[in-house]
């Protein structure tokens, strides 16, 4: 039989979440963080999508002959891996300013803004796109 292997990224924001696998419209599994799982598949073209909450990723169409095995590996759009560290330091350095030294600088909550936007986004308009699946 065919295999489908996926693997998850160690990430840090989405650490405790857990995706749901979907192959051809069928919920197949969870996948948490850091996590490897083969599946076993007939042959003829499948195609898998993976979704978190309201959030997934595009479909990904992949065909597997006998003995056959396709490798994917998943994760979250690429700029959460700075955007959320970014924001807490922005906000970090903005309050430690503030209350600690009586500096009010309010230009850091302007630099916060398009990070803000970004995530928004991808919590909106681009949750189709909020999971990234690349084969390997």
């Amino acid at each position: 039989m065919a295999k489908l292997i996926i693997s998850r990224r160690k990430e840090w924001s989405n650490r405790a979440r857990k995706f749901n696998i979907y192959v051809d419209g069928k919920l197949l599994d969870v996948i948490g963080h850091n996590e490897i799982k083969e599946f076993e598949l007939d042959s003829g073209t499948h195609n898998v999508l993976l979704k978190v909450d309201w959030c997934s990723s595009p479909k990904m169409e992949f065909e597997l002959n006998n003995d056959q095995s396709k490798s994917f590996e998943v994760s979250i759009f690429k700029l959460m891996r700075w955007v959320y560290p970014l924001l807490y330091g922005i906000f970090s350095a903005f309050l430690l300013l503030k209350w600690v030294f009586e500096i009010y600088i309010q230009e850091l909550v302007y630099v916060a803004i398009p990070l803000f936007l970004i995530l928004v986004y991808y919590f909106s308009f681009g949750r189709k796109k909020y999971i990234e699946i690349n084969e390997l």
